[in-house]
């Protein structure tokens, strides 16, 4: 069952990204992030009320700190991921973010004792490979020996260290509170932070040149707030190691929507790295 609920986060966080990459293009990366947080707390919330995770609340204090870390990287994560979005290009940026799973697998076969197989260390290889390929401007770096990243690399490596490390942390919290509870609490946690952020910089809450893109921003919010449940489930009943790889292969579902929708075009060497990664994010997972 952990593998289904791995494949739902995969798809639900593929269709979140690319429409949250629109809705940075249009009204920023932070106003993004704040108001898909508010509407997906809204969802989980009306959830909340009817389930029986009420109870769980009396287990949540020793979690906190742990939830506290997971909503900051979270935060840092996603806003770098959203800039590299509005800066680069999807096809470029989404594959570096996702893959968080390398991430994730590393530090649950490091601390979770989870057994590194062959097909998984040939997996992280692909995946380094394929970060390097897509990554590098490699005809500045033949031509004039220096290494110059693309435009939306950095912000996608530090979505992928951000997004790595707070899922791999979600896990100890989901195996003991259940999958909903965590993932509603660190979004709230998220949404202060956020809330702090604008005010302390007197950023208006509403874009000042064109209306805010409700429908999109709810459909965002939707998206991944069951994305997250998703991942909470599964990790709740299986691997961290296989769960997190998993999930991360939403690049193909980003990836796919970019190349339609914002007729995006893929040379041979972001081919070559894109169908590494995913290689790599398929086989990590057998």
């Amino acid at each position: 069952m952990a593998i289904i609920y791995a494949l739902m986060s995969m798809f639900f966080w593929g269709l979140a990204l690319f429409l949250a990459a629109i809705a940075s293009r249009k009204i920023g990366n932070i106003l993004t992030l704040f108001w898909m947080q508010i509407f997906g707390f809204a969802i989980g919330s009306i959830y909340l009320l009817f389930s029986p995770n009420l109870a769980s609340f009396n287990l949540l204090p020793p979690f906190i700190p742990v939830l506290f870390v997971v909503a900051l990287l979270q935060a840092i994560g996603a806003l770098a991921y959203y800039k590299g979005m509005v800066k680069g290009q999807v096809s470029l940026v989404s594959p570096l973010g996702a893959s968080y799973g390398l991430i994730t697998a590393i530090l649950s076969i490091i601390f979770l004792k989870e057994i590194l197989r062959l097909n998984q260390l040939v997996a992280i290889l692909f995946i380094i490979f394929g970060m390097i390929t897509i990554s590098l401007n490699l005809k500045d770096l033949i031509k004039n020996k220096s290494i110059q990243l693309l435009t939306g690399t950095k912000e996608g490596i530090i979505a992928m260290l951000g997004w790595g490390v707070s899922l791999f942390l979600l896990i100890f919290p989901s195996k003991e509170l259940g999958w909903f509870l965590p993932s509603i609490f660190f979004r709230f946690l998220i949404i202060l932070f956020l809330l702090i952020y604008i005010l302390y910089s007197k950023i208006s809450f509403l874009p000042k040149t064109q209306k805010l893109p409700f429908k999109l921003l709810v459909f965002i919010g939707l998206f991944d707030i069951l994305a997250f449940f998703s991942y909470s489930l599964g990790v709740s009943q299986g691997y961290g190691s296989i769960v997190g790889p998993v999930s991360s292969a939403s690049t193909l579902v980003t990836i796919f929507l970019g190349l339609i929708f914002l007729k995006e075009k893929l040379g041979v060497r972001k081919i070559i790295g894109v169908a590494a990664i995913v290689g790599g994010l398929v086989l990590i997972s057998i």
